[in-house]
């Protein structure tokens, strides 16, 4: 069963959902430690980021001192899709 071509399949997408869920949940912890607690509507577009995306917040989060900024920087993401 494990070399069937569905079980891969089905392996793999709950290895990628698994990814986003753990990047997501990484992000927000550092957005709630930087500017306390956020704003829905910021977690709704944070969760709806994919991993790649959630892993260049990681990153910009060294750049990014307000919410404002935060703000900036997932519209741009928005635009880039």
């Amino acid at each position: 069963m494990q070399e069937s071509v569905i079980y891969q399949d089905i392996l793999q997408k709950g290895e990628r959902i698994g990814e986003q869920r753990g990047e997501v949940k990484f992000c927000l912890r550092l957005l709630n430690q930087r500017f306390g607690e956020i704003d829905s509507l910021i977690v709704e577009k944070v969760k709806g980021l994919p991993v790649e995306q959630l892993e260049n917040l990681g990153a910009a989060l060294f750049n990014i001192s307000e919410v404002a900024d935060l703000v900036t920087w997932l519209n741009q993401q928005d635009h880039q899709n």
